[in-house]
C-alpha cells in the first residue's frame, strides 16, 4: 500500500467505518443523524489506500482472485440489466448504489494485507456486533425503552376465539432492522466469539467469551427466524466438518433435528405447503416465470423483482438470477462459489498453511460463510454492504492463505478449467431452484 503510516492509518480508518456500519451512531445519538460519519470514513480510507486499489485491479492480481472478478462481473450487470430495456436512469441509480456498496469490499481486500491486521478486524466486528445486538436484546426483553429500536410484530394464526395470535420479533437496527437480516449477523458474531473462546493463545481472559455467545444465542432465539436458525444449523455443521469430520457432523445435526422443535417452537416449524415458507415459493415462481422470456440472459433489471411479484423474491440467489438475468446472476453466485470452493480446497488439499494461526481459523471462516449463504436463501440480500462485508473476508482469507502457502501460490485461479466449473454450478442452481418450485409450488 505504498507508505507504512497510511497503511496502518488507512487500516484504522477501514475499521472505524465497519464499526460506523454496524453500531449505527447516528441512529443512536439523533445529534449525529445528519452527520455523513460512514461516508467521510470510508472516502478518507480511499484516499489513504488508493495505491492499493489501483493494483487490486491490475489484470494479473485479479486473475488470482475469481471472487474480485465475479463482483466486477456483478458490477457491470446491473446497469447492463437496465440498459437492456432502455432504462438509463435505473442504470445510473443502480450502478452509484452498488458502487457504495463494492467500495467496502475492495478496502477490506486491500487494508487487510496481513493477518494480524485480519484478526483485529474480526475482533472489531464482534465486539461492535455483540453491542449492537445487546442493545436490542435489552430493549426486546423491556428492560429499557430505546427509541432508535423498534421490533417486529407478526400474525401467528389464530385463537380459538378467531383472535389473531401475535408474536414480538427481535429486530436491530441499520441495515439490520429486520429479524432475518440480525439473525445472520448473530449467527456470524457467534462463531467469531467462539472462535476466540477455543484460541489458547489469547490466555485463561479468553473465557469471557462465553457471556457474548451465551447472550447470542439468547438474541437469536428471539428473533424468531426461521431462516436464521437454519443459518446457525449450517455454520454449526460446517464448523464441526472441518475440525472432526462428516461423521461428527452428520451425528450432530441429526441430535440437532430431534431437539429443535421442542427448544427453539416457531423457528423449527419449516412448512412449505403453507404459510410464509409457501408463500416464498410463490414468489419465487412469479420471478423464475418472468424470467422465460427475452430477459432471460440479462434480466428484468436490478430493483424490479416487487414490480411484477408484489414483493422482493426473499432468496438472494433467484433475485439475482431474475433481475441480473443467467449472465449477472452466475457472476453473483460464483462470489459464493468461488469462496465455498477455495476454503473446502484449504481443508481437503495436501497444502500447509505456515501461520498457524490462520490454519487454525480456517473451520471458522467456512462456517460463518456457510451461515451466510444458507440465510440467504430466504433473504434477498444481494446488493448491500452486509452481504459483500462476508464475502469480502473470504476472499481476504484466500489471499494470506495464498500468501503463507508453500510453495506460495494463489488458492484459485481464474482460467478455463474455473471458468467451466463456475458455469456448470451455476447452470446446477439455476435448475435446481427451477425444479424446486416446480415440484412444491
Amino acid at each position: 500500500m505504498g507508505n507504512p503510516q497510511f497503511s496502518s492509518l488507512a487500516f484504522v480508518l477501514f475499521c472505524m467505518t465497519t464499526a460506523t456500519m454496524i453500531l449505527r451512531p447516528g441512529e443512536m445519538i439523533p445529534a449525529l443523524g445528519l452527520l455523513p460519519i460512514y461516508e467521510v470514513l470510508i472516502l478518507g480510507t480511499l484516499l489513504l489506500a488508493h495505491q492499493g486499489v489501483f493494483r487490486q485491479f491490475k489484470p494479473d492480481s485479479l486473475l488470482r482472485q475469481p471472487v474480485a472478478l465475479c463482483l466486477i462481473g456483478t458490477f457491470i450487470a446491473i446497469p447492463v440489466s437496465h440498459l437492456t430495456h432502455m432504462y438509463f436512469g435505473g442504470a445510473l441509480h443502480g450502478t452509484i448504489e452498488f458502487t457504495k456498496a463494492a467500495m467496502l469490499f475492495v478496502l477490506l481486500v486491500v487494508v487487510v494485507d496481513r493477518w494480524s491486521r485480519f484478526e483485529r478486524l474480526t475482533t472489531v466486528i464482534a465486539c461492535c456486533a455483540t453491542v449492537m445486538i445487546s442493545f436490542c436484546l435489552i430493549d426486546y426483553l423491556g428492560i429499557v425503552d430505546l427509541p432508535f429500536i423498534k421490533h417486529a410484530e407478526e400474525s401467528y394464526g389464530q385463537e380459538l376465539d378467531g383472535d389473531d395470535i401475535r408474536i414480538a420479533r427481535m429486530n436491530g437496527t441499520g441495515i439490520f432492522s429486520d429479524p432475518n437480516d440480525i439473525s445472520l449477523l448473530i449467527t456470524a458474531t457467534g462463531i467469531l466469539c467462539l472462535s476466540f473462546l477455543t484460541d489458547r493463545e489469547r490466555g485463561p481472559l479468553r473465557v469471557l467469551w462465553v457471556l457474548p455467545i451465551m447472550l447470542l444465542a439468547l438474541a437469536l432465539v428471539c428473533t424468531k427466524s426461521r431462516g436464521g436458525m437454519l443459518a446457525a444449523a449450517a455454520a454449526i455443521g460446517v464448523l464441526l466438518m472441518f475440525r472432526y469430520g462428516k461423521g461428527v457432523a452428520i451425528a450432530m445435526g441429526a441430535l440437532g433435528v430431534l431437539a429443535a422443535p421442542i427448544v427453539l417452537g416457531r423457528q423449527a416449524n419449516i412448512d412449505l405447503s403453507e404459510g410464509t415458507g409457501h408463500d416464498r415459493l410463490m414468489l419465487w415462481r412469479e420471478g423464475l416465470v418472468a424470467l422465460r422470456s427475452k430477459d432471460l440472459f440479462f434480466g428484468t433489471g436490478e430493483g424490479s423483482y416487487a414490480d411484477f411479484a408484489g414483493l422482493v423474491a426473499h432468496n438472494s440467489f433467484v433475485h439475482a438470477y431474475v433481475e441480473l438475468g443467467v449472465v449477472g446472476g452466475t457472476f453473483f453466485f460464483g462470489m459464493f462459489f468461488f469462496c465455498a470452493w477455495g476454503l473446502f480446497r484449504l481443508n481437503t488439499q495436501p497444502w500447509q498453511i505456515l501461520n498457524p494461526r490462520q490454519a487454525r481459523f480456517l473451520p471458522y471462516m467456512a462456517a460463518i460463510g456457510s451461515g451466510w449463504t444458507i440465510g440467504l436463501m430466504s433473504l434477498s440480500r444481494c446488493y448491500t454492504v452486509s452481504t459483500l462485508l462476508i464475502l469480502a473476508l473470504g476472499t481476504a482469507y484466500l489471499n494470506l492463505a495464498g500468501w503463507n502457502l508453500r510453495p506460495r501460490r494463489p488458492v484459485l485461479q481464474w482460467d478455463q478449467f474455473h471458468v467451466v466449473r463456475l458455469a456448470g454450478a451455476s447452470l446446477a442452481m439455476f435448475v435446481a431452484l427451477n425444479l424446486v418450485v416446480r415440484v412444491l409450488a
